[in-house]
């Protein structure tokens, strides 16, 4: 990765930008756990698509979802933001929900 730079910090996470192959890609830290995210909809146009959402329903993240299925039957792959799923869904600049 190519010259991160932090782009938005709030009370529970430090954003950063970086580029991958000349694509931009946002990494979101939890500043209390120390878990690092990676931004789905960055990634996935980096393989031609739109978004995460457009990417998981083509006949490539169709298969996506099946593989993780089978590999981790027990894992929950979609859910909220914090809920343990392998994929939540996250904005790391909406924080009105959150009691600081």
């Amino acid at each position: 990765m190519e010259n991160t730079n932090l782009i938005h910090e709030d009370f529970f996470n430090k954003i950063f930008l970086s580029n991958f192959q000349g694509y931009p890609v946002r990494f979101i830290l939890n500043k209390f756990t120390n878990e690092l995210k990676v931004c789905g909809d960055d990634v996935v146009r980096i393989f031609g698509h739109n978004s995460i959402n457009d990417y998981l329903g083509s006949d490539n993240g169709l298969d996506f979802i099946n593989e993780m299925k089978k590999k981790y039957p027990e894992q929950t792959i979609f859910g909220k933001e914090n809920s343990g799923a392998m994929f939540e869904k996250f904005n790391p600049y909406n924080n009105e929900n959150r009691n600081l």
